[in-house]
Parts: structure tokens; sequence; C-alpha cells
């Protein structure tokens, strides 16, 4: 489906022909995060994005923790602004706090759905003066080159090395991917003469030591943004679940799946495992995560729930017997318990 929207997006069929989504079992690329987890990407995020940059990017993950939010939502996020997401705060007693969601958001409705109380207590820590314009301010990434591998070449350099080699050798001397190298020469509007379709060799070492120093000395190695994309602030966040070392995703030969890191989207995972957990139905879980439709709800959280009401149920059950002779072996029983093993007998059998 994808393929045959982008053959008509380029003009290679006049229209997009009628297809049916194939019925496959979809899985979650991801899994909820633990709170251990969480507070390691915490404690992970100055080395990503540097000390000063750190405190932030820390309030934007706890934001995203507490709330269930999706990426674009936390990028949304307003104190007082009534086109973006925004708080509404109880005017009466008894009222709680909500939050307003504009039409222009993923699922296209204007809503209102229940600030969870940890995102209560996280804004309500925040200063009375601070309380106006973006709720998050992520701070500009700092990478300091000499304790990283990876730099950005210069628009001189990247005009040399476009001559004498490949995007593959530019890459790997710059320690980046083949499409940041792509990136950098689209944003440098910089055009090969000739393209290479074989191995061109590695940039030497030397030279690249003279790339690293110059890139240093230029303003362009600060990665510096006023307000980051919603892609780059994912990125970012991605980094800083591998850099936790928190894999959500096993690598897997048979299957073809890739290792993978905790992302923003795991961290609302993790939101909405705790209120699982905690016993909130999934109809409130449908709102509070503003789900299209019940079957979203009900396909990637309706199994916890399920398996949670069990071992509830399960845990009372057995740990009601009080440890009984009957269930761990022994031999002899009380009335009391005789009876209720009577009963347990009855319901299984039925």
């Amino acid at each position: 489906m994808a393929f045959a929207r982008y053959c008509q997006r380029h003009g290679w069929i006049d229209s997009v022909p009628p297809l049916n989504k194939l019925d496959v079992d979809d899985v979650m690329k991801g899994r909820p995060i633990t709170t251990e987890e969480f507070e390691r990407m915490l404690a992970a995020t100055p080395a990503v994005v540097g000390e000063m940059s750190a405190p932030s990017w820390q309030f934007a993950l706890r934001v995203l923790w507490e709330s269930g939010f999706r990426v674009g939502d936390l990028m949304d996020f307003s104190w007082d602004d009534d086109r973006h997401i925004h708080p509404v705060w109880p005017r009466h007693s008894g009222q709680h706090p909500t939050i307003i969601v504009p039409p222009s958001q993923k699922n296209g409705r204007l809503q209102e759905i229940p600030m969870l109380p940890g995102l209560h207590q996280l804004l309500q820590s925040v200063s009375g003066d601070l309380r106006s314009g973006w709720v998050v301010n992520l701070a500009a990434v700092r990478l300091e080159l000499e304790s990283r591998e990876a730099f950005r070449a210069t628009s001189d350099d990247l005009q040399s090395l476009v001559k004498c080699y490949s995007n593959s050798s530019i890459a790997r001397a710059c320690g980046v991917s083949d499409a940041a190298v792509r990136n950098w020469l689209r944003q440098e509007r910089i055009h090969r003469a000739d393209e290479f379709h074989s191995a061109t060799g590695e940039v030497p070492a030397s030279k690249v030591a003279v790339l690293r120093r110059n890139a240093l000395a230029s303003a362009k190695w600060m990665q510096s943004h006023a307000r980051p994309s919603v892609d780059h602030a994912g990125k970012i966040i991605a980094k800083i679940g591998k850099e936790a070392r928190i894999v959500v995703q096993r690598a897997d030969e048979r299957t073809g799946q890739r290792e993978r890191f905790a992302s923003a989207h795991d961290l609302r995972r993790g939101c909405a495992q705790r209120l699982i957990n905690a016993g909130i139905s999934a109809e409130s879980l449908k709102v509070i995560f503003r789900h299209r439709n019940f079957a979203t709800t009900e396909k990637y959280y309706g199994a916890s729930r399920s398996a949670q009401s069990a071992a509830t149920e399960v845990a009372e059950k057995l740990n009601g017997a009080d440890n009984s002779p009957s269930l761990v072996g022994g031999n002899k029983r009380s009335p009391s318990t005789e009876c209720r093993g009577a009963f347990n007998a009855k319901v299984f059998t039925e």
C-alpha cells in the first residue's frame, strides 16, 4: 500500500488502486519500561546531551513518564495557549485537573482527558513565574567531540571529500551513517560531479584527525536548536535509551527483527502498564491514551489487563487458603479448609 502511494506521488501511476489491508498479527515494536529502567534513562541523559542541557531533557522524560504522551504531544504542550495541548485547572472543589487536546493532534478531535496525578505533581513543582509558553523547553544538545567518535565535517572539508570519496567512506571517517552524510550534503547544497558506485577506500587516519580538529574549531560541531523538531527530540530520547542500555526488543535472525532500545513511546507504554497494574479500566485507558477506537486499547493493553486480573484472582484464591496443608502437601486439614477445598474442587470440575 505504501509503495502504491509512493508510485502515485511520483507520477508513475495515475491513481492508487483499491488495496485491502492484510490481516496480520501486529505486535508492539517495544515494551513497557520499568521504574528502574526509567531511572537509568535519567542517569544516562547527561552523557547524551551534556551536563548543562541535561535538566531540561530529564524534565521532558518525566513529563512523558507521568503523562503517557507521545513525543509530538510533549512538544505541543503549552501552559496557556489554547491552540495547543494545555492544562485546565479546577475552579470548584471536587473537580480534578484535566488536559485539553485540540483537533490538530493525531486523532483529529477536540478532547479533554484526565491529568494523571504524577503529571499534576510535576507541573505543580514548576514555579509560577515559569508557567507560560511551552511546558517543555529543551536545551541545545552539546556533543563534546573530544569524548565522542562521531563528528560533523565542515562545509569546506565536505567540498574536498566528495571529490575523492563516496558517502560511505566519509560516513566511516566521521563515525556517522550514510544518511547523515547525505543530509549534510543536502543542507550545504553540495552536489557531486561524479557518483561513486564502487569502493573508494578509507579516508587516511591523518586526514581524519585534521577533519576532527577542523570540526572542533567550527561552530557547527555544536548542534544548537532554539526548539527541536518532534523528530529530533524523539531521536535524542532514543539515544538516551541506547546509552542506558535498555533493550526493549532483542535481535532475532529468524524473523529479521533488529535490536531496539527504549524510545519515547516505550515511556508511554510504561505509563499504560502502571495504570493497568493499578486496576484502571480499559475504558479509562482509551480516554487517557486517546485511541481512536477501543480495539487499539484492547489489542495492546487488554492482554496485560487480563493477565493481571487472572494473577490477582489466583493470588487471592490461593493465598486465602493460608498455606493450608491441602495445598502444600500436609496431612491435616481444618473443617473450614475442608469446606473451602470441596468448594474449589466443585468450581474447577464445573
